[in-house]
């Protein structure tokens, strides 16, 4: 199986494969150092943005991953990247994961409409039938957009990661399974859409 992906276009935004060419935009859109506090390397020079680019091309051009870059609909500004990894398609399922925004739409429906267009397409076009997610235990903020989205926490691993200062990580884990899309697209749904009323 192979990931044929134009783009995904939402009523907010735009999710795109990623390109050389977006490197200065996300150096630009990703310079404030919250954003990379609980993310295993930081971006603190073009250079560095430029290195974490050009190793998401390589880990697609290897099959192992797929980097986006995240757009705001209504003037193409680039507001961050998400990507598919640890994909097994044996298996059928992927992981969504490096996903950073930011922060002046931290606490919009920016990364929910973005998770509920990839979950959409992990589901429905590419018949996925577990999408993972992972974060640090001290981020507490991505563990409650996590559940929010209505992710099932299935535990944590100890000692799973080393951060950028030395000490260990331990990640909690989480997971979207195929008998929980029908349940969980409508609960996005209305978190995006409240006056519209959907029913489970």
């Amino acid at each position: 199986m192979e990931i044929l992906f134009d783009e995904l276009i939402g009523d907010l935004v735009r999710i795109v494969p990623m390109e050389r060419y977006h490197v200065q935009n996300l150096y630009e859109s990703g310079k404030e150092r919250d954003i990379w506090t609980h993310l295993p390397r930081g971006m603190n020079t073009l250079a560095d943005m430029q290195a974490f680019v050009e190793e998401a091309l390589e880990r697609k051009r290897l099959g192992e991953e797929f980097p986006f870059v995240i757009l705001l609909r209504e003037n193409n500004k680039v507001l961050g990247t998400t990507r598919f990894l640890g994909i097994s398609w044996p298996n059928k399922s992927v992981e969504i994961g490096w996903t950073w925004l930011n922060p002046s739409v931290w606490g919009t429906n920016i990364n929910t409409e973005c998770k509920y267009l990839l979950l959409e397409y992990c589901f429905e076009t590419l018949e996925i039938i577990r999408v993972q997610f992972k974060t640090d235990e001290r981020n507490l903020r991505s563990q409650k957009a996590i559940e929010r989205i209505g992710g099932v926490k299935e535990g944590i691993l100890r000692n799973h990661m080393i951060r950028q200062d030395g000490s260990y990580r331990n990640s909690v884990f989480y997971s979207i399974i195929e008998q929980d899309w029908v349940i969980t697209k409508q609960k996005l749904k209305t978190i995006l859409h409240p006056k519209k009323g959907y029913n489970c």
